[in-house]
Protein backbone atom coordinates (compact mmCIF):
# COMPACT_ATOMS: atom_id res chain seq x y z
CA UNK A 1 0.00 0.00 0.00
CA UNK A 2 2.84 2.29 0.89
CA UNK A 3 4.38 1.61 -2.52
CA UNK A 4 1.21 2.69 -4.30
CA UNK A 5 1.13 5.95 -2.40
CA UNK A 6 4.74 6.62 -3.36
CA UNK A 7 4.05 5.94 -7.05
CA UNK A 8 0.98 8.17 -6.97
CA UNK A 9 2.94 10.97 -5.35
CA UNK A 10 5.69 10.75 -7.99
CA UNK A 11 3.06 10.82 -10.75
CA UNK A 12 1.42 13.92 -9.30
CA UNK A 13 4.78 15.69 -9.02
CA UNK A 14 5.60 14.87 -12.68
CA UNK A 15 2.24 16.19 -13.89
CA UNK A 16 2.71 19.40 -11.93
CA UNK A 17 6.22 19.88 -13.37
CA UNK A 18 4.97 19.24 -16.92
CA UNK A 19 2.20 21.80 -16.44
CA UNK A 20 4.67 24.45 -15.25
CA UNK A 21 6.99 23.90 -18.24
CA UNK A 22 4.08 24.36 -20.62
CA UNK A 23 3.15 27.69 -19.05
CA UNK A 24 6.76 28.95 -19.25
CA UNK A 25 7.05 27.97 -22.90
CA UNK A 26 3.83 29.78 -23.78
CA UNK A 27 4.98 32.83 -21.81
CA UNK A 28 8.29 32.88 -23.72
CA UNK A 29 6.46 32.57 -27.05
CA UNK A 30 4.16 35.41 -26.13
CA UNK A 31 7.15 37.57 -25.16
CA UNK A 32 9.00 36.85 -28.40
CA UNK A 33 5.94 37.51 -30.51
CA UNK A 34 5.33 40.71 -28.63
CA UNK A 35 8.96 41.80 -29.24
CA UNK A 36 8.73 41.32 -33.02
CA UNK A 37 5.39 43.11 -33.19
CA UNK A 38 6.92 46.23 -31.64
CA UNK A 39 9.57 46.60 -34.45
CA UNK A 40 8.39 49.18 -36.98
CA UNK A 41 7.46 47.67 -40.33
CA UNK A 42 9.70 50.14 -42.22
CA UNK A 43 12.77 48.73 -40.44
CA UNK A 44 11.91 45.13 -41.28
CA UNK A 45 11.14 45.97 -44.92
CA UNK A 46 14.05 45.86 -47.35
CA UNK A 47 14.63 49.12 -49.27
CA UNK A 48 14.07 48.70 -53.04
CA UNK A 49 17.38 48.55 -54.94
CA UNK A 50 18.02 51.52 -57.21
CA UNK A 51 20.75 51.50 -59.84
CA UNK A 52 20.64 55.28 -60.04
CA UNK A 53 21.32 55.64 -56.31
CA UNK A 54 23.88 52.84 -56.25
CA UNK A 55 25.94 54.31 -59.10
CA UNK A 56 28.86 56.35 -57.82
CA UNK A 57 29.36 59.73 -59.45
CA UNK A 58 32.70 60.07 -61.22
CA UNK A 59 34.76 63.03 -60.00
CA UNK A 60 34.81 65.92 -62.46
CA UNK A 61 38.19 66.62 -64.05
CA UNK A 62 39.48 70.10 -63.34
CA UNK A 63 39.68 72.43 -66.34
CA UNK A 64 43.20 73.84 -66.30
CA UNK A 65 43.81 77.37 -67.56
CA UNK A 66 47.43 78.52 -67.82
CA UNK A 67 47.93 82.29 -67.87
CA UNK A 68 51.04 83.77 -69.41
CA UNK A 69 51.56 87.46 -68.54
CA UNK A 70 53.69 88.53 -71.50
CA UNK A 71 57.22 89.88 -71.27
CA UNK A 72 59.26 90.62 -68.12
CA UNK A 73 61.28 93.46 -66.56
CA UNK A 74 64.40 92.78 -68.62
CA UNK A 75 64.51 91.40 -72.13
CA UNK A 76 66.62 88.36 -72.93
CA UNK A 77 68.22 89.00 -76.31
CA UNK A 78 69.68 85.49 -76.62
CA UNK A 79 67.98 83.67 -79.47
CA UNK A 80 65.97 80.45 -79.38
CA UNK A 81 64.29 78.43 -82.10
CA UNK A 82 60.91 79.76 -83.17
CA UNK A 83 59.57 76.28 -83.84
CA UNK A 84 60.58 72.65 -83.28
CA UNK A 85 60.25 72.23 -87.05
CA UNK A 86 62.48 75.15 -88.07
CA UNK A 87 65.98 76.46 -87.47
CA UNK A 88 64.75 80.05 -87.53
CA UNK A 89 65.47 81.89 -84.27
CA UNK A 90 64.14 84.91 -82.39
CA UNK A 91 64.91 86.68 -79.12
CA UNK A 92 63.90 84.60 -76.11
CA UNK A 93 61.72 87.38 -74.71
CA UNK A 94 61.37 91.12 -75.32
CA UNK A 95 60.52 93.94 -72.93
CA UNK A 96 57.23 94.95 -74.61
CA UNK A 97 55.76 98.39 -75.21
CA UNK A 98 55.03 101.30 -72.84
CA UNK A 99 51.94 103.44 -72.27
CA UNK A 100 52.18 106.81 -74.00
CA UNK A 101 50.22 108.53 -71.24
CA UNK A 102 50.53 106.27 -68.20
CA UNK A 103 54.20 105.43 -68.92
CA UNK A 104 53.32 101.99 -67.55
CA UNK A 105 55.48 99.18 -69.00
CA UNK A 106 53.49 96.52 -70.81
CA UNK A 107 54.92 93.74 -68.61
CA UNK A 108 53.40 95.48 -65.56
CA UNK A 109 49.95 95.78 -67.18
CA UNK A 110 50.09 92.16 -68.31
CA UNK A 111 50.71 90.89 -64.79
CA UNK A 112 48.00 93.13 -63.34
CA UNK A 113 45.57 91.64 -65.83
CA UNK A 114 46.79 88.11 -65.11
CA UNK A 115 46.19 88.45 -61.37
CA UNK A 116 42.69 89.80 -61.99
CA UNK A 117 41.86 87.10 -64.55
CA UNK A 118 43.22 84.44 -62.20
CA UNK A 119 40.82 85.62 -59.50
CA UNK A 120 37.83 85.67 -61.86
CA UNK A 121 38.55 82.21 -63.27
CA UNK A 122 39.22 80.70 -59.85
CA UNK A 123 35.86 81.99 -58.62
CA UNK A 124 34.27 80.02 -61.47
CA UNK A 125 35.99 76.81 -60.39
CA UNK A 126 38.86 76.71 -62.88
CA UNK A 127 42.31 75.45 -61.92
CA UNK A 128 44.60 78.36 -62.78
CA UNK A 129 48.39 78.62 -63.11
CA UNK A 130 50.68 81.49 -64.08
CA UNK A 131 53.98 81.35 -65.93
CA UNK A 132 55.21 84.21 -63.76
CA UNK A 133 54.00 86.08 -60.69
CA UNK A 134 56.79 88.67 -60.57
CA UNK A 135 58.58 91.01 -62.98
CA UNK A 136 62.16 90.08 -62.16
CA UNK A 137 62.21 86.73 -63.93
CA UNK A 138 63.90 85.25 -66.98
CA UNK A 139 61.52 82.88 -68.75
CA UNK A 140 61.66 82.53 -72.53
CA UNK A 141 58.60 82.17 -74.74
CA UNK A 142 59.56 78.56 -75.50
CA UNK A 143 59.88 77.80 -71.79
CA UNK A 144 56.48 79.36 -71.09
CA UNK A 145 54.87 77.11 -73.68
CA UNK A 146 56.61 74.08 -72.21
CA UNK A 147 55.32 74.91 -68.72
CA UNK A 148 51.73 74.71 -69.97
CA UNK A 149 52.47 71.59 -72.04
CA UNK A 150 53.86 69.81 -69.00
CA UNK A 151 50.73 70.66 -67.00
CA UNK A 152 48.53 69.43 -69.88
CA UNK A 153 46.60 72.69 -69.74
CA UNK A 154 43.15 72.73 -71.34
CA UNK A 155 43.71 76.31 -72.46
CA UNK A 156 46.58 78.79 -72.40
CA UNK A 157 45.82 82.50 -72.35
CA UNK A 158 48.74 84.78 -73.16
CA UNK A 159 48.14 88.33 -71.96
CA UNK A 160 49.61 91.23 -73.94
CA UNK A 161 48.99 94.80 -75.01
CA UNK A 162 49.76 96.12 -78.48
CA UNK A 163 51.64 99.04 -79.91
CA UNK A 164 51.71 100.84 -83.25
CA UNK A 165 53.41 103.81 -84.87
CA UNK A 166 49.99 105.28 -85.62
CA UNK A 167 48.54 106.55 -82.30
CA UNK A 168 45.00 106.31 -83.70
CA UNK A 169 45.11 102.51 -83.95
CA UNK A 170 43.14 100.89 -81.14
CA UNK A 171 41.08 97.86 -80.16
CA UNK A 172 41.01 94.47 -78.48
CA UNK A 173 42.10 91.46 -80.54
CA UNK A 174 42.97 87.79 -80.24
CA UNK A 175 45.81 85.94 -81.95
CA UNK A 176 45.65 82.19 -82.57
CA UNK A 177 48.07 79.63 -84.06
CA UNK A 178 48.26 79.10 -87.79
CA UNK A 179 45.63 76.82 -89.30
CA UNK A 180 48.45 74.40 -90.16
CA UNK A 181 48.95 73.62 -86.46
CA UNK A 182 47.12 70.73 -84.80
CA UNK A 183 45.92 72.98 -81.97
CA UNK A 184 44.54 75.66 -84.32
CA UNK A 185 40.91 74.49 -84.44
CA UNK A 186 40.47 74.33 -80.64
CA UNK A 187 42.37 77.59 -80.18
CA UNK A 188 40.13 79.28 -82.75
CA UNK A 189 37.04 77.94 -80.98
CA UNK A 190 38.16 79.49 -77.67
CA UNK A 191 39.09 82.76 -79.39
CA UNK A 192 35.71 83.00 -81.15
CA UNK A 193 33.82 82.63 -77.88
CA UNK A 194 36.05 85.16 -76.11
CA UNK A 195 35.70 87.74 -78.89
CA UNK A 196 31.93 87.23 -78.93
CA UNK A 197 31.71 88.03 -75.22
CA UNK A 198 34.07 91.01 -75.32
CA UNK A 199 32.01 92.52 -78.15
CA UNK A 200 29.11 92.75 -75.70
CA UNK A 201 31.08 95.21 -73.57
CA UNK A 202 29.97 98.78 -74.27
CA UNK A 203 32.59 101.27 -75.35
CA UNK A 204 35.08 98.58 -76.30
CA UNK A 205 36.41 98.28 -79.83
CA UNK A 206 37.09 94.70 -80.94
CA UNK A 207 39.32 93.91 -83.91
CA UNK A 208 38.63 90.17 -84.10
CA UNK A 209 40.92 87.18 -84.64
CA UNK A 210 44.26 86.91 -86.45
CA UNK A 211 46.32 83.81 -87.26
CA UNK A 212 50.06 83.75 -86.60
CA UNK A 213 52.70 81.21 -87.56
CA UNK A 214 55.72 83.18 -86.35
CA UNK A 215 55.15 83.24 -82.58
CA UNK A 216 57.45 81.03 -80.53
CA UNK A 217 54.87 80.61 -77.77
CA UNK A 218 52.39 79.23 -80.31
CA UNK A 219 54.77 77.00 -82.21
CA UNK A 220 56.08 75.17 -79.15
CA UNK A 221 52.63 74.70 -77.66
CA UNK A 222 50.93 71.30 -77.78
CA UNK A 223 47.76 72.56 -76.05
CA UNK A 224 45.14 75.10 -77.22
CA UNK A 225 46.39 78.66 -76.85
CA UNK A 226 45.17 82.19 -77.51
CA UNK A 227 46.97 85.52 -77.17
CA UNK A 228 44.92 88.48 -76.01
CA UNK A 229 45.98 91.87 -77.30
CA UNK A 230 44.02 93.82 -74.70
CA UNK A 231 44.45 97.15 -76.46
CA UNK A 232 46.99 99.62 -77.81
CA UNK A 233 49.17 101.34 -75.23
CA UNK A 234 50.30 103.68 -78.02
CA UNK A 235 46.75 105.06 -78.24
CA UNK A 236 46.37 107.75 -75.54
CA UNK A 237 42.72 107.00 -74.76
CA UNK A 238 43.09 103.22 -74.74
CA UNK A 239 46.30 103.40 -72.72
CA UNK A 240 44.41 105.15 -69.92
CA UNK A 241 41.45 102.80 -70.18
CA UNK A 242 43.70 99.76 -69.72
CA UNK A 243 44.79 101.19 -66.36
CA UNK A 244 41.18 101.79 -65.31
CA UNK A 245 40.24 98.89 -62.96
CA UNK A 246 36.56 99.03 -63.98
CA UNK A 247 37.36 98.90 -67.71
CA UNK A 248 39.92 96.13 -67.30
CA UNK A 249 37.68 94.02 -65.06
CA UNK A 250 34.79 94.38 -67.48
CA UNK A 251 36.99 93.11 -70.30
CA UNK A 252 38.37 90.19 -68.31
CA UNK A 253 34.94 89.27 -66.98
CA UNK A 254 33.88 88.89 -70.62
CA UNK A 255 36.98 86.79 -71.27
CA UNK A 256 36.05 84.60 -68.29
CA UNK A 257 32.56 84.05 -69.69
CA UNK A 258 34.08 83.08 -73.03
CA UNK A 259 36.34 80.57 -71.31
CA UNK A 260 33.36 79.14 -69.42
CA UNK A 261 31.50 78.58 -72.69
CA UNK A 262 34.57 77.01 -74.28
CA UNK A 263 35.07 74.67 -71.29
CA UNK A 264 31.42 73.61 -71.48
CA UNK A 265 32.03 72.34 -75.03
CA UNK A 266 34.98 70.15 -74.09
Amino acid sequence: MKGWYSLLLVALVCLAWAFMLGVDRESNNELMEGTYETIPVKVLKAKPFSLAEAKMEEPQKSFIVYLDPGHQARANTIHERVSPYSNETKMKVTGGTTGVVTRKPEYVLNLEAAFLLEELLTEKGFEVYLTRSAHDVDISNKERAEMANEKKADLVIRLHADGAENPNVSGFGVLVPSKKQAISKQSESAATLIVSEVKKQSGMKVNGIRYRSDLTGFNWSTVPVVLLEMGYMTNPTEDQKLSDPVYLEGMLQAVTTGVEKYAALQ
